[in-house]
This record gives C-alpha cells, sequence and structure tokens, in this order.
C-alpha cells in the first residue's frame, strides 16, 4: 500500500513531458501573468482563434477578460500594463501571453506586431469585457 502511495505521489509531481524532437516549449503554465489560477468555463465551450496585426505605437484599449485568453506574440513586441498595479510587462516574438482574468489592462505594440488570440467560451460569449464608460456591449 505505501509503494503504491509513493507511486501516486511521484507521478503526481513529476514534471511535464518534454516536447518532440525539433519541438520548442513555449509556455508550460498554470497561471496568468498577473500570478491567477487559469480558468474556462464549463463545457460546452468553443474555441476561438484570431490574429491581428498591430502597426509600432498602436494600442489596445483597456479591457479585461472573464477567462484565460493565450496569446502569441508571431511578430515584433507588445507591451501589457496592468491598470491596478500600473506594473507592464514586453512580451517579444515567440512568446505566449496568459492574459489575467478579471483584471483590467491594456496594450501597445512597440514596434509592427502580429498577436495571435486563442480561447475557450461558451457557444454566443464573448471572453472580453470593455470599461462601462465604453459604451459598447460586453457580451457578443
Amino acid at each position: 500500500m505505501l509503494d503504491m502511495l509513493a507511486a501516486a505521489f511521484v507521478s503526481a509531481t513529476a514534471p511535464a513531458p518534454s516536447p518532440a524532437p525539433g519541438a520548442k516549449l513555449i509556455v508550460d503554465t498554470g497561471t496568468t501573468m498577473a500570478g491567477q489560477a487559469l480558468a474556462v468555463p464549463a463545457a460546452p465551450l468553443r474555441v476561438v482563434a484570431t490574429r491581428v496585426e498591430l502597426p509600432a505605437g498602436a494600442t489596445i484599449a483597456t479591457h479585461m477578460h472573464i477567462w484565460a485568453r493565450y496569446v502569441y506574440v508571431e511578430r515584433g513586441e507588445v507591451q501589457l500594463t496592468l491598470a491596478d498595479s500600473g506594473s507592464s510587462r514586453t512580451f517579444k516574438a515567440g512568446e505566449m501571453i496568459v492574459e489575467p482574468i478579471g483584471k483590467w489592462h491594456s496594450g501597445k505594440a512597440v514596434t509592427d506586431t502580429v498577436l495571435v488570440a486563442i480561447e475557450q467560451v461558451p457557444a454566443g460569449r464573448c471572453n472580453t469585457v470593455k470599461p462601462p464608460q465604453a459604451g459598447n456591449s460586453n457580451d457578443c
């Protein structure tokens, strides 16, 4: 019995498997850039992926997300800023952003930038909430 418990403990704490030969690990995390545990909505879900090209200096308006959102920086650099703390971080090509959940944040393209965002949402729902003063609907 003790051997079975020890084996279960070892397997539960073992590191994630390495990527396949020739593959490069981009991100392996259970938290957002703000240190929050990841959250996804209850099933059934839809996977939504979007790609956006931003010229240098373009801004990403203040917004927040209800659930986890993952953004791959395909090209360029983007700076994200958390509204509550004012802290910011610049992400470069090849990095993955795990956006904060329920925290207002904004962004700015430092250089010409291409972002690919992936999120899981219930059918007919959006994952991006805009501030009330933006005057737009916050759910599709």
